[in-house]
């Protein structure tokens, strides 16, 4: 139908051949793919092209780089965390408190900080990634950078919680076990494809894409939802915690 050989063909669809938008284009009239769908696809190969904001100027570690791709990419993040919160709603002052201790150089921290803070973009862009967190009440009373730093990263986080497309749930103390303290995770879901399952490490981190495997995450996550307190009383641990810490700022 499009006048193409079979090996043109094979090369596209196994992407060891770029693909310019005139040939999508002549793919999707041959499929009669029209509407909604033809115009997303388009819209998708125009930008292919174009490089991502963390691709320019920038030497960034392969995991961190998928990190962002998905990131980019989600329609919705469940992140389930025990020590720390999450990137994409941390302060410039708090992450940087964060990755001074754990021992990473000044000169990287003032690199990856920036980068930190950009992510957020995703959540006010104009389709904003639905962001869903499962914090542990320890992550609140951890002091990180004293109480200064503290009021400000938590007020930030109160900010988030008042937007439509972010929800905060908080896994309280008086709860005691609960199913996210098998480790912190980070689950993403995609409008067309599969989700996935991001774990972090110390200087690295690793996706899990099993459908099997992934599973069990969804799982965690359908328990944490009956054991974390509902947003407003979510919200009412994290005024409290606000509160204490503007008492003991300077």
């Amino acid at each position: 139908m499009l006048g193409w050989s079979e090996a043109k063909v094979s090369r596209l669809e196994t992407a060891r051949r770029g693909i310019h938008v005139e040939s999508v284009e002549a793919i999707l009239t041959a499929l009669k793919v029209n509407g909604s769908e033809r115009d997303r696809l388009i819209k998708l190969a125009r930008e292919i092209r174009e490089p991502a904001w963390w691709e320019v100027g920038r030497d960034i570690p392969e995991q961190l780089t998928a990190l962002l791709d998905a990131e980019q990419r989600a329609k919705r993040i469940t992140s389930v965390q025990l020590n720390l919160i999450p990137g994409v709603l941390q302060t410039e002052e708090y992450a940087r408190e964060i990755m001074t201790l754990s021992g990473v150089d000044a000169a990287d921290v003032d690199e990856r900080v920036p980068i930190r803070l950009k992510r957020q973009a995703i959540l006010t862009r104009s389709n904003p990634v639905e962001l869903r967190v499962f914090v542990d009440e320890a992550v609140f009373a951890r002091p990180v950078g004293g109480a200064d730093v503290m009021a400000e990263q938590l007020r930030h986080v109160q900010s988030a919680s008042r937007t439509e497309n972010v929800e905060i749930r908080v896994l309280p103390r008086s709860v005691g076990a609960h199913a996210g303290l098998s480790g912190a995770f980070v689950l993403f879901e995609f409008e067309r494809s599969r989700p996935v399952v991001y774990i972090e490490a110390r200087r690295s981190g690793a996706f899990i894409d099993s459908p099997d495997d992934v599973e069990l995450f969804l799982d965690s996550v359908g328990l944490l939802e009956s054991q974390a307190s509902d947003s407003a009383s979510s919200g009412a641990i994290l005024d409290s915690y606000v509160l204490k810490y503007e008492s003991e700022a300077t």
